[in-house]
């Protein structure tokens, strides 16, 4: 579109349906250290309301319309989706792009929403002894403080600290139209979508968004070995990793051979 925001329809009419996706290009990976947890604590904060709907309200209205939504942070992105009926799309558009271009971050619900944040982390990580150890050695491959070598859910100490301000600046920063791709698939065509698309996100304005800082990881001249003991294993895991090409960084003609090399050996029921 004009303002940068990339969009992919995904026609199906299998049923009267529609998956909206929005992907916002950043996530764990684009935090700085003393700053961690700042990419997924938005993902909490994007429902805690705009000018226009109150906290909580974006859900709810899903929730009213027979719809499911959810979001999701990871290394390299953050995203949001909903599954609703296609003749319910333009209102989730609406919603969505109101939240592209004006959320509200205050103390009032960022301070409980924090709790929420550290529970989900004690609940998945820190309860869970093979997550603990995977933070571990993904510090070990990638290095500590660096990009792929830190939680995405954040340092507890460093998700204590953040405040409305910091989560703010970094909405601002990375929050634009330029710097996100729109994915929708179900019962419509791209004809139809897109006089939607530039209703409601033409008129969000492009910005200026950071280039990404991808750190070059140094090359390994050792073998790290990493053992876990805990009373809540009762069964043996053992694991080994090895870091390879991406479809981006390093040999990168491999990176197709060696997703279907992993599929071979050891990805399913009927991998060797």
């Amino acid at each position: 579109m004009a303002n940068g925001l990339e969009v992919i329809v995904l026609p199906s009419r299998r049923a009267p349906i529609v998956t909206q996706v929005m992907i916002y290009k950043v996530g764990a990976a684009d935090e700085v250290v003393g700053r961690t947890g700042i990419a997924h604590f938005l993902e909490h904060m994007m429902f805690k309301g705009t000018a226009t709907l109150g906290p909580g309200e974006f859900s709810k209205i899903i929730a009213r319309n027979g719809g499911r939504e959810n979001a999701f942070t990871d290394f390299d992105i953050t995203g949001y989706y909903q599954t609703i009926a296609a003749d319910r799309l333009e209102m989730v558009m609406r919603m969505e792009a109101d939240r592209m271009a004006n959320l509200r971050v205050v103390e009032k619900e960022l301070t409980p929403e924090r709790q929420v944040v550290l529970e989900e982390r004690r609940m998945r990580t820190e309860n869970v002894p093979s997550s603990l150890l995977d933070e571990a050695v993904r510090e070990q491959l990638f290095g500590r403080h660096k990009p792929y070598g830190m939680p995405v859910s954040g340092y507890v100490e460093d998700v204590k600290k953040l405040g409305p301000g910091d989560l703010a600046a970094f909405y601002k920063k990375h929050y634009a139209p330029n710097n996100a791709v729109l994915v929708v698939a179900g019962d419509i065509t791209a004809a139809e979508l897109k006089p939607l698309a530039e209703q409601y996100y033409g008129p969000i304005p492009a910005r200026a968004v950071p280039a990404r800082n991808r750190l070059v990881e140094p090359p390994r001249v050792a073998t790290a070995r990493l053992e876990f003991r805990s009373p809540r294993v009762t069964q043996a895991n053992w694991t080994r990793s090895f870091l390879a090409p991406s479809y981006t960084g390093g040999e990168t003609k491999h990176a197709y051979a060696l997703e279907v090399l992993a599929q071979i050996i050891g990805s399913g029921a009927t991998s060797r």
